[in-house]
């Protein structure tokens, strides 16, 4: 790696990013809008997909430098990984709808939902991304991959503290309680 500051505008394109989507994520910025509840989480999830394209994007613009050799074996591990990720999240989508999630239908009356893989782990989506993310850096191990990864891995961390609260703020003591028997992001890892 030979230069530090062709990462910066990554790096202040996530920052910017994490802002952006922390605020449109709070409910204050909700009940300030027009919109209703579906139609925010259209523009929210267009605006978050629309962001994230143009930050890898920009990534794309540096030449690949690699920080661990580019082989089959690290492309093949990282496929793994990722395949891990991918069935994660379908595991976390079958008690939950993913058209609404995405915003292509109405959400259902919200309840907490502490069965299946969620029983096991309350972010799995998080943790999901995370071995995607992972097999991702494996597979295509750039620096410039690693930055991103780093970037999403220090947003992750903000973005599950703040859903605790609004999911505390949601659910109240029957969340707490369930936060209390049930780990974070990875079986029996507490944090």
């Amino acid at each position: 790696m030979n230069n530090f500051l062709v990462f910066l505008p990554i790096i202040i394109a996530w920052f910017l990013f994490g802002i952006l989507h922390s605020i449109l994520a709070s409910s204050l910025i909700k009940a300030k809008t027009n919109l209703t509840p579906l139609s925010y989480r259209r523009l929210y999830n267009v605006l978050a997909i629309l962001s994230v394209l143009f930050i890898f994007f920009l990534g794309s613009t540096n030449e690949p430098e690699y920080f661990i050799a580019n082989s089959q074996a690290t492309k093949s591990i990282g496929l793994i990984i990722a395949t891990f990720g991918f069935l994660l999240a379908k595991l976390a989508f079958k008690p939950i709808s993913f058209s609404a999630f995405i915003g292509l239908k109405k959400e259902d009356t919200k309840e907490l939902v502490t069965s299946g893989i969620y029983a096991r782990i309350r972010h799995p989506l998080y943790t999901a991304l995370l071995l995607m993310l992972v097999g991702f850096v494996l597979f295509s191990p750039s620096y410039t991959n690693l930055v991103h990864a780093i970037c999403i891995v220090v947003y992750l961390a903000v973005g599950i503290y703040y859903e605790e609260k609004r999911l505390i703020a949601t659910f109240g003591k029957a969340y707490e309680a369930y936060k209390r028997k049930v780990s974070m992001l990875f079986p029996g890892v507490r944090f």
